[in-house]
């Protein structure tokens, strides 16, 4: 039994998603909803308020611009939590490692990546299929933070551990934030068994994203870089910072955001990184090609 849960800003996609959860989910469920066009809450707010009236033992945290394809979803969830009980969140998408580099979910190592999604972009003939693991099959991949499209906990877990509204007031950071929270307690992993197409566009990377990336890691730095398995952390976060820098140029961000994230981190400090600084501040003005690293 799953109580989905909803932040909703679209009528017309809530519509869709509410359909297709009652055609895929194969389990007794309920779903709440808020429409956030008026109120305008921060989604931890709004993610907490449904939860506390949420009716099930399982609770999915769901964006409603997506499609499940995965017939009977809701019975891997409910046979991923009776499996092993000190399992209390899964998501679609995570990694093992969380730097202390600013950064989201997102970590550019193949041995530490974990997702199975496709993005279906909007007003766009282009399907992306996302398919990273470190492993060859698509066992249950344990992690330390996930992507917020998919996210699902036990009830126990959720009331344990909470989205932060006190400080997570918008709608960035409060996967990685509660995914890293209750990692602490529980295991967090990423299932490859539900398919999940996220109609996207793209997403809104700029100063508000790099604003409370700023603010996130300057207030979780002494917990920050978190990870359950041993990790070779020079490597990663060299990944980590060259990956950022590299998806971040394609965003209009302020230059003096753009000063605050290089001198923040003393990126400055390490010749490995100049190139990708280079390419973060004047990839938007001359057009810089994109070279693998």
């Amino acid at each position: 039994m799953i109580s989905v849960l909803i932040c909703s800003i679209d009528t017309e996609l809530l519509n869709n998603v509410r359909t297709n959860i009652a055609e895929t989910i194969g389990v007794p469920f309920e779903i709440l909803y808020l429409d956030n066009r008026n109120e305008k809450k921060g989604i931890c707010q709004v993610y907490n308020e449904l939860a506390e009236r949420a009716r099930f033992p399982y609770l999915c945290f769901l964006h409603e611009d997506v499609i499940l394809n995965a017939n009977d979803w809701g019975k891997e969830i409910e046979n991923i939590f009776l499996t092993d009980l000190n399992i209390g969140l899964i998501g679609i998408a995570g990694c093992k490692y969380k730097s202390a580099y600013f950064s989201g979910w997102f970590s550019n190592n193949k041995k530490l990546d974990c997702a199975n999604y496709i993005h279906r972009y909007k007003n766009k003939d282009i399907i992306e299929k996302v398919h990273l693991s470190p492993s060859d099959n698509n066992d249950l991949q344990e992690v330390v933070c996930i992507d917020g499209v998919f996210m699902s906990c036990t009830k126990k877990a959720w009331d344990e551990t909470r989205f932060d509204s006190s400080f997570l007031k918008g709608f960035h950071f409060y996967d990685v934030d509660f995914s890293l929270r209750l990692a602490r307690h529980y295991k967090v992993v990423v299932t490859y068994d539900i398919e999940l197409v996220h109609i996207t566009s793209g997403g809104d990377y700029g100063n508000a994203w790099v604003e409370i990336a700023i603010v996130y890691h300057q207030k979780m730095k002494s917990s920050l870089p978190y990870s359950k398995i041993a990790v070779d952390q020079t490597h990663a976060d060299k990944n980590v910072v060259i990956a950022m820098a590299d998806f971040l140029k394609n965003y209009k961000i302020t230059f003096g955001n753009k000063i605050k994230w290089i001198f923040l981190q003393k990126l400055y400090l390490s010749p490995k990184f100049y190139y990708s600084i280079l390419k973060f501040f004047l990839f938007s003005f001359v057009r810089i090609k994109r070279t693998d690293n």
